[in-house]
């Protein structure tokens, strides 16, 4: 039986991103968090409207297989380009800013953190960054 110190020993070090724990490059992360943020109001739009694949298709003029990747979340298959098309033919609005990195200088420099090996502890959604916000467009 193990000893409940052996708990508290660091089971990995690392750097408070798992993306860059994967060993993701700082661009391959940022185009991520991108399509994710893009992709939130999406699903959320479609579920609020309540939508089928067959009637996603028609909507966002896309094949079945597509509207399937969509509907379970596999937005790796698809670009930013083309989210931001799914989003203007949802009537979304994106709005998209940019501004000097700082924050960049300061992840490279984080320090490393000794995570402990701990229950799964399913974390809550996160709202979009300021530099990125989807909204649902006023209809006519």
């Amino acid at each position: 039986m193990p000893s409940a110190k052996a708990t508290n020993k660091p089971g990995h070090i690392t750097t408070g991103n798992v993306l860059e724990d994967l060993g993701f490059s700082a661009q391959e992360i940022r185009e991520m968090e991108i399509k994710h943020n893009l992709y939130i109001p999406i699903r959320r739009e479609i579920e609020a409207r309540k939508l089928k694949q067959a009637q996603l298709v028609k909507v966002l003029h896309i094949h079945q297989p597509d509207a399937s990747l969509l509907l379970r979340g596999q937005i790796e298959r698809f670009s930013i380009t083309r989210l931001l098309q799914f989003a203007d033919s949802l009537q979304l609005a994106v709005t998209i800013s940019v501004a000097p990195a700082r924050e960049t200088a300061e992840r490279q420099t984080a320090p490393r953190i000794p995570m402990r090996k701990a229950a799964f502890r399913p974390r809550t959604a996160k709202a979009a960054p300021a530099s990125l916000r989807v909204q649902r467009r006023a209809r006519a």
